[in-house]
């Protein structure tokens, strides 16, 4: 892990006002292992879930999916995240909580159909945001994939922190980076 990523998780680490909960079914998940590799992951981080299967993603959510690679998929699961941090703190605890979920179709070792893509939510009491990432599969591998994603991840929960600072994503001219909020109650 390189100092930038360690940097704006110790960032994240020092706010010990917002705790969440992370799933993430597959992609993005250097980024568990990096926010949990920093001393003080216990003052964000109440649990991790990685649903890899998508019988184990429907286990988790309680339903059975058609497709479990979109953005609302990925609102889902972090409706679900949020909904299990709130059963992890107390009620007299004065945090705020969140839940984040990932879904994607990354690079694999066979031939699949369509995009490779990712699809990160991040769940508050207020709002939900989405980010929707397509890669160019001609030029990317699974790693630079997964790596992209998981800095996506860190760079959404900084946000949530008020860190003014995000991790550059490097994505080739061809790929995008989308990114809807909406206002929840």
């Amino acid at each position: 892990m390189d100092k930038e990523i360690t940097n704006i998780i110790n960032q994240i680490h020092s706010n010990p006002e917002i705790k969440g909960s992370l799933v993430v079914t597959g992609c993005g998940s250097n980024s568990l292992s990096w926010l949990l590799s920093v001393a003080g992951a216990s003052k964000t981080i109440l649990t991790t879930y990685v649903p890899y299967s998508k019988k184990s993603l429907e286990v988790f959510l309680g339903k059975q999916l058609a497709n479990h690679v979109s953005e609302q998929e990925s609102i889902n699961i972090a409706d679900k995240a949020y909904e299990n941090s709130l059963d992890l703190i107390e009620p007299e605890d004065k945090i705020s909580v969140f839940g984040l979920g990932c879904t994607g179709a990354i690079s694999t070792n066979r031939i699949r159909k369509g995009e490779d893509k990712a699809y990160i939510s991040i769940r508050s009491e207020n709002s939900i945001t989405s980010y929707s990432i397509f890669f160019d599969k001609e030029r990317r591998d699974r790693t630079s994939e997964d790596i992209i994603i998981s800095k996506q991840i860190i760079n959404s929960i900084a946000c949530l922190h008020g860190i003014d600072y995000e991790l550059s994503l490097e994505l080739f001219d061809n790929e995008k980076l989308q990114r809807t909020h909406k206002i929840v109650k």
